[in-house]
């Protein structure tokens, strides 16, 4: 059975309870980070490039204590659910999910195998939580079609900030729309200031290993 929030459709966004209007829920401090809708090279390390697999979303913990990340769900523009995570994230952390890791989540859950289903045209990426009964949107993203161009990312600088940006070392945007290009890479894994310093707790090298490449 395919797992979906309890909550209202608006559009193509599905809108539930807002973070921003339950300052006590314990998660409000987790929000999406950075977004990669249109790879062209293997992100997820997995030795081959797919441009499913390597799809990837990243979360931070804006907070200062560590947050559980039990009932937490990556979801897609409708609010399907298309990745739920386990453990804990400390203060400052980041954690990614590959489209790879999605696949393999929606199969454990008997949905369709079709990863992070995000669009290259532009699209919603949504975060969710679900404790008691109750569906609390945490965050949402909407990114436009350049934004979506091969190895580019969008994501928030510095880590957790207010301001996205497109991360375009890869492939420069020269165009005029917002979000600006910041000249970075994409970062899964690693802080979003230029540095390349991996935050708290370190990732695999298989996945930031794209920083480092020729």
């Amino acid at each position: 059975m395919e797992i979906r929030p309890r909550a209202r459709t608006l559009g193509l966004l599905t809108v539930g309870l807002i973070c921003m209007a339950a300052p006590g829920a314990a998660n409000c401090q987790v929000l999406l980070n950075e977004v990669m809708a249109d790879p062209a090279s293997d992100w997820d390390g997995s030795g081959a490039y797919d441009f499913r697999g390597d799809e990837w979303v990243e979360i931070v913990n804006t907070g200062a204590a560590t947050a559980d990340l039990s009932g937490i769900f990556v979801g897609d523009e409708t609010g399907a659910f298309v990745y739920g995570f386990t453990g804990s994230l400390a203060p400052g952390e980041v954690r990614v999910v590959f489209g790879s890791e999605s696949v393999i989540w929606e199969q454990g859950h008997g949905q369709s195998a079709t990863g992070l289903r995000l669009g290259n045209d532009g699209d919603t990426v949504t975060l969710w939580q679900v404790s008691e009964g109750d569906t609390l949107l945490l965050d949402a993203y909407t990114y436009n079609t350049q934004e979506a161009e091969d190895d580019r990312s969008s994501g928030r600088n510095p880590d957790g900030g207010a301001i996205w940006e497109i991360f375009d070392a890869l492939n420069p945007y020269g165009g005029q729309g917002p979000p600006a290009g910041n000249g970075l890479p994409p970062t899964p894994g690693a802080r979003n200031d230029g540095t390349g310093e991996v935050p708290v707790a370190s990732a695999t090298w298989g996945r930031v290993k794209q920083l480092f490449r020729s």
